[in-house]
């Protein structure tokens, strides 16, 4: 008896884990060497992108493939050069909130999916809070909001 309790606890748990763990991307944090390369890849290849971003953050979203990354609807696009350009420099302005962009710089985040399949990158202040959620298997969502930690880093 004892063990056929033991046996179910464990099932019970197995499938908590299993069905807390699936419903999220992963974000991996380039090395600084390899930040720098893609950020410079970024800066050469802008085009390639559908590029998003707000005051605290900046998604890269590859054309050239079936898979999708959703933000919010007040958020920026780069849609020519000298957008992108503005953006780089962090003087390019937010038309709903007036707010300056001057996120570039900051570390490059790549996004996954479960499958090992690269979604895009992602480069945020640092005490911004960042996470994706898997919508399907071709489109995961950013969602940020800010940290309570007031340090700066």
């Amino acid at each position: 008896m004892k063990t056929l309790k033991y046996v179910s606890l464990m099932f019970i748990a197995f499938v908590f884990i299993l069905g807390c763990s699936g419903n999220s991307g992963k974000l991996k944090t380039q090395s600084e060497r390899d930040s720098k390369l893609t950020q410079q890849e970024l800066i050469n290849n802008w085009s390639d992108y559908h590029i998003r971003y707000n005051h605290r953050v900046i998604v890269f979203d590859p054309k050239e493939d079936d898979k999708n990354i959703l933000v919010g609807n007040s958020w920026g696009t780069v849609k020519d050069q000298e957008t992108w350009t503005r953006l780089v420099n962090g003087n390019e302005r937010l038309p709903t909130k007036g707010y300056t962009n001057q996120v570039w710089g900051n570390e490059i985040r790549e996004i996954w999916f479960t499958d090992n399949r690269l979604y895009g990158y992602v480069t945020h202040q640092p005490n911004e809070l960042v996470s994706t959620q898997i919508v399907d298997e071709n489109t995961v969502r950013l969602w940020h909001g800010r940290s309570e930690d007031r340090r700066s880093y």
